[in-house]
């Protein structure tokens, strides 16, 4: 009886332990959209992305201030904000879901898999597949996407006066690499 009281909290702190191990968070994380436009291009990226990603249960949340997006024009940052995405009002972006696919964290690899969820943006909650790529290298580990998402789904309005301007399509990437969440 009194091994089985001694096992008990062993266990429990092994299970806590290992899957501590299994979640990592977004470091150095860079958002990158590029709209093709008729008259010009707009960019604009963001380094400030945050998530946790759990490999024991293969899920993860990442979440994106939309304010982070830098422009190369103070003028379209302040039109980005204020006029399409109303940034005071929805104020990050979301995406939040699980992870199918095989990968193996201890092998260096590219590991091609998808990620299934909700991804919110301008309030509007959709459900995506989004393909992404795990890279494990000599035990770092890092993730790469890059999606198209149609403005109108998440019902960003569009000006009539620079329609023309902005793709009906943008281009996501996202890049971080990965920490291991150490909890204390």
């Amino acid at each position: 009886m009194k091994n089985i009281l001694l096992i008990i909290p062993l266990l429990i702190f092994h299970l806590s332990v290992s899957q501590a191990q299994d979640r990592y968070l977004l470091e150095n994380s860079f958002v990158r959209f590029f709209s093709d436009g008729i008259v010009e291009d707009i960019e604009a990226t963001n380094k400030d992305a945050k998530g946790i990603i759990d490999f024991s249960k293969n899920e993860f949340l990442i979440k994106i201030p939309i304010k982070s997006f830098k422009f190369a024009s103070a003028l379209m940052q302040e039109h980005f904000n204020e006029n399409y995405m109303e940034s005071d009002k929805f104020p990050e972006g979301t995406f939040k879901g699980k992870i199918e696919g095989s990968y193996e964290l201890g092998k260096n690899g590219i590991y091609q898999v998808n990620t299934i969820g909700d991804l919110t943006i301008h309030g509007v909650t959709k459900p995506r597949n989004i393909p992404a790529f795990i890279y494990v290298k000599d035990g770092k580990i890092a993730l790469e996407s890059k999606f198209m998402i149609r403005v109108a789904e998440h019902k960003i309005k569009i000006p009539s006066i620079v329609i023309r301007n902005i793709a009906e399509e943008v281009e996501v990437t996202i890049k971080s690499d990965l920490k291991k969440y150490d909890k204390q």
